[in-house]
């Protein structure tokens, strides 16, 4: 299968996904980002002997690409989603796919009317646990959602200046911190899982470095059908690493833990264990799944469609937080 690869600058490419790519049967057929730098950096640590490009459109040119892997940073992806779409080029990029969902609503829109593959990498559907609630919920044996938490927070963004992704620390770039970084995943869960989201309200905190994206956001929302209270908090407050929480109750159940190998607890008296892919080697698992689904001609785990009420969600926090005030949807 040949990838071409759009925004090798950003983190996750030499963290997760060149290292994935080119441990399956894959050929990179070129690779771009907006620094030249980056380029000849990401050729020369993974020996990549192909085209290299600062302009993604040259790179769409003149490379054919069975499909094509894109990151940027957040205040550029719509409009490499557009292109990509414009393109029907089948295609994957990181989340949160940009900072305004009345922006990318419209892309989304046209990718679905001409059936364009565009994969998102909401991983947390993997867990063990979310797929299995996934499987209640399409069953109709979750029962009426109550409650939803997601806790997930990691070490500090300094990580990102060392990474050479200085905008993540830049708001009018990245959208927020954390919120727009791990926010996604978490806000994902509760509308894949739970229900569609009537209303957002959000806090933040900068207490510990004081800078301009926020330490630590919290993020309330209320299910549109079901009332159900979805608590997600996303930081940047761990000294290093990555600490998570995650539990949905139920009329019928409640479950607790850290996404796989839990017990899940009926009101019946009756247990279930989950296992399943947890948070270790997650990318890994989402890049041979989505190229496998590709292969097959099947859609992804999570598309462009599904980014955008995620998106939404984000927005609107961001909204929240500034204002102090709830946010209607």
């Amino acid at each position: 299968m040949k990838v071409a690869f759009i925004g090798v600058g950003h983190w996750h490419a030499p963290e997760f996904y060149l290292p994935a790519l080119l441990a399956r049967d894959v050929q990179i057929v070129g690779i771009s980002d907006a620094e030249q730098e980056a380029v000849d950096r990401t050729a020369t640590e993974f020996e990549l002997d192909c085209p290299g490009y600062t302009d993604f459109r040259r790179l769409l040119d003149e490379t054919q690409a069975d499909i094509v892997w894109s990151s940027a940073p957040h205040d550029r992806m719509t409009e490499i989603a557009a292109e990509l779409v414009e393109r029907a080029q089948p295609f994957h990029m990181e989340k949160p796919m940009g900072i305004d969902w009345q922006m990318l609503q419209p892309v989304a829109a046209r990718a679905a009317r001409n059936g364009v593959f565009s994969s998102v990498a909401l991983v947390s559907r993997y867990f063990g646990v979310a797929a299995r609630l996934r499987e209640l919920r399409e069953a109709g044996e979750l029962g009426t959602p109550v409650h939803y938490y997601y806790r997930l927070f990691a070490g500090g963004p300094e990580r990102y200046i060392e990474t050479h992704c200085e905008w993540m620390l830049d708001p009018l770039r990245a959208g927020a911190g954390p919120l727009f970084n791990f926010g996604p995943h978490v806000i994902d869960l509760f509308l894949h899982l739970i229900d569609d989201v009537a209303e957002v309200t959000a806090r933040w905190s900068h207490g510990i470095r004081h800078g301009e994206i926020e330490d630590h956001s919290t993020v309330l929302m209320v299910g549109r059908s079901t009332g159900a209270v979805g608590l997600g908090e996303i930081a940047y407050t761990m000294p290093d690493g990555y600490e998570r929480y995650f539990s949905v109750s139920t009329d019928r159940l409640h479950v607790g833990g850290q996404m796989a190998d839990e017990e899940l607890l009926r009101r019946d008296g009756t247990t279930e264990h989950i296992a399943g892919t947890g948070p270790a080697g997650i990318y890994g698992h989402y890049v041979g799944d989505t190229l496998a689904r590709f292969a097959a001609g099947e859609p992804p785990i999570a598309t462009i469609q599904d980014m955008v009420p995620v998106l939404r969600v984000m927005d609107a926090a961001v909204e929240s937080a500034e204002s102090g005030e709830t946010v209607a949807l």
